[in-house]
């Protein structure tokens, strides 16, 4: 009974994600969370790309909730499932398949742009991800859930267990870090 109880649960707040409610985002995180990220450590066997990987988690999660039919399966299953791809994913970008923090900023070939041009970016993203993998690990994470997924400082202190206003902090701390590596100078 219990079991069904929750998967009511979660169903609903799935719904009240896919309808564009961020407090269904924080109810999910506290509903299943530890549950996710205990299933993202035991695939990735690592603390800090778990943590790294369920800050990319949530996100997708917000993106594609509306793509959850519970005629089809079941909520729990469906997160589920999403994290397991998830952590797939990252294992296959730890091995050089992907690279991480080039396809979090969202560069992708443009065809309208010369072939200079797209070299032109390319090398200008590989500056960006290089200046943020300068960064350390917590604050790069913050800053690409911040600037990436547009998560906001509150959903960010929910998933640090953090205040706002510690992690408004961080995020500030972290985008003049990262001018000041990519400019060469503080701004």
């Amino acid at each position: 009974m219990e079991n069904q109880v929750l998967e009511c649960a979660t169903t609903e707040v799935l719904k009240r994600i896919a309808g564009r409610d961020k407090n269904g985002l924080r109810a999910l995180h506290n509903m299943h969370g530890n549950k996710l990220y205990t299933e993202l450590v035991r695939l990735l066997d690592d603390r800090g790309q778990a943590k790294l990987a369920y800050l990319e988690l949530m996100p997708r999660i917000w993106r594609e909730a509306a793509t959850f039919d519970p005629n089809k399966e079941d909520a729990l299953d469906w997160l589920i499932r999403r994290t397991r791809f998830l952590a797939i994913t990252r294992l296959k970008e730890e091995s050089g398949d992907q690279p991480f923090f080039g396809r979090n900023i969202a560069w992708e070939p443009d065809r309208d742009l010369s072939q200079q041009e797209q070299e032109l970016r390319h090398h200008q993203v590989g500056r960006i991800n290089l200046a943020i993998r300068s960064l350390p690990v917590e604050s790069a994470e913050m800053l690409v859930a911040k600037l990436v997924y547009n998560l906001t400082l509150d959903d960010l202190a929910s998933l640090y267990n953090q205040p706002a206003q510690a992690v408004g902090r961080m995020v500030r701390n972290a985008g003049f870090a990262l001018r000041t590596q990519l400019l060469g100078v503080p701004c």
